[in-house]
């Protein structure tokens, strides 16, 4: 990865698995609020690392051994760039790292909806897209930027599960057992081929990357996703802002390494 880089002089502190990352309000998390969807899909390691491919892959493959990203929640747009007011946030600012440097001129920023579903409102859509923010991203100069639909929804009735195949993985090498045949509700993966074909219709704008993703607590679903493309107008200004909110906020990013 090349580019504009800082040193990474400083690092939030590392998290253990099962150790709590984001403390928010009960009445956030119950009514699946987007800031608790958004923080639930950093803190699901795999499923964020499927978004980020799928949006970034270039950065993603590129990554070594020392590679890995700093993700903040919410952040105000104030905060980086004071003569910014729309959108009034960055739902997820996430800045790549390779060893001891900050890639600041490969950071991400994501506007999130949630698109809540039902099996009986299967086409369901948020009042909003997200592509307004983006944009606007693009014009204040970040480098890429994208739109993350993040579905939930009830389960299907038990008589429209699906036949699909299913193997157990034996050993750390990828070895799987014989596939057999079981009944699945395979409503998660409708809805993220619903929400995707969404995005790509209504995206106008090309360097705008997009993904849609199924936030559950039972397993992952893979997203599918379309990739950011670099803005040709990234500002200086704006990489040197980025780098100087990360070193005063370090301890508000979480540090999410390849692996």
């Amino acid at each position: 990865m090349n580019g504009h880089r800082v040193p990474l002089r400083f690092r939030p502190k590392p998290l253990e698995h099962g150790e709590a990352a984001i403390v928010l309000p009960k009445k956030l998390v119950e009514k699946e609020d987007e800031i608790a969807l958004g923080a639930h899909l950093v803190c699901n390691r795999r499923q964020f690392g499927e978004c980020y491919r799928g949006t970034m892959p270039e950065i993603f493959d590129s990554m070594g051994p020392g590679g890995g990203v700093m993700v903040a929640c919410f952040v105000s747009s104030g905060e980086i760039l004071p003569a910014m007011s729309f959108p009034g946030d960055i739902d997820l600012l996430i800045i790549p790292y390779e060893d001891e440097q900050l890639i600041v001129s490969a950071t991400l920023v994501v506007e999130t909806k949630v698109v809540r579903a039902r099996f009986s409102k299967q086409g369901k859509s948020p009042n909003e897209y997200g592509f307004s923010q983006a944009k606007a991203f693009i014009m204040h100069g970040f480098p890429y930027a994208a739109v993350g639909h993040l579905i939930t929804s009830d389960g299907s009735p038990e008589d429209s599960w699906r036949k699909v195949l299913t193997a157990r993985v034996l050993d750390a090498d990828g070895r799987v057992d014989a596939p057999t045949e079981m009944l699945a509700d395979m409503l998660p993966s409708a809805l993220i081929d619903r929400s995707f074909g969404r995005l790509s219709a209504n995206c106008n704008h090309d360097l705008v990357g997009f993904f849609a993703t199924y936030m559950t607590d039972d397993g992952v679903w893979f997203p599918s996703a379309q990739p950011a493309k670099r803005n040709p107008s990234t500002s200086q200004v704006t990489l040197d802002a980025v780098a100087l909110f990360y070193e005063k906020n370090y301890q508000r990013f979480i540090d999410t390494p390849k692996y």
